[in-house]
């Protein structure tokens, strides 16, 4: 079981600029992602998997296709896409019936992970450890009140969202932009997250499927 692992591909990016810069910020997107899924690598290394990498991909589109046709050394690995599903869902645990990607035939709705709307959707579920982050930088720039009181976070659009993210960030130096995104999922309490359907669901069933790997 040493060679079995396991590879998330999660629709979004560490950052632009110069080839050194988008390295860090590439490092950064997978040290959050890692934090935010530690329950599911901790799993993992029950099973005695101790290889769970988190891969930035960029757009939605070329994120599938690098869960389509991985690299060669991770052919046999458990491959598994977080995406937006861009859009209300009805149903969370068919998500190859929203997302834009051709299903693999290889591939299971245990294989693919919606974020219902967005990343954005997931942070604006734990507000408090936003403003604890922003406002740690020296002064309470944090506008709150730009914010709604969302009672039903993945039925709201994506511009909303991220425009009102950017409106409650206008004076903390840099506003919100959706690369800040892949940082803040590290900082943000899971137990916030876990009342929406998208996030219960990746734990859960992400969970069934890393027993059901580690048992092939």
């Amino acid at each position: 079981m040493a060679d079995k692992e396991i590879v998330v591909y999660i629709e979004g990016e560490g950052g632009g600029g110069t080839t050194g810069k988008r390295h860090y910020l590439d490092g950064e997107f997978r040290k959050a992602w890692k934090e935010f899924l530690q329950p599911l690598a901790d799993r993992a290394r029950q099973r005695g998997i101790w290889k769970f990498r988190c891969i930035p991909g960029r757009g939605g589109s070329a994120t599938g296709k690098q869960f389509a046709n991985p690299l060669p050394e991770d052919a046999g690995a458990l491959r598994i896409l977080l995406i937006d599903s861009e859009g209300p869902v009805n149903n969370v645990a068919t998500p190859w019936a929203v997302v834009k990607q051709k299903r693999p035939d290889w591939a299971s709705d245990k294989d693919c992970y919606l974020m219902v709307q967005c990343l954005e959707s997931w942070l604006l579920a734990d507000v408090e450890t936003l403003r604890e982050y922003y406002n740690s930088r020296g002064k309470a720039c944090f506008r709150e009140n730009k914010i709604k009181a969302w009672q039903e976070l993945e039925k709201i659009p994506r511009k909303t969202l991220q425009d009102s993210l950017e409106a409650a960030t206008t004076e903390c130096g840099r506003p919100y932009g959706h690369a800040d995104g892949n940082v803040l999922i590290g900082k943000v309490r899971r137990e916030k997250l876990e009342t929406l359907s998208s996030v219960a669901r990746l734990f859960k069933d992400f969970a069934q499927r890393i027993d059901e790997y580690a048992a092939q």
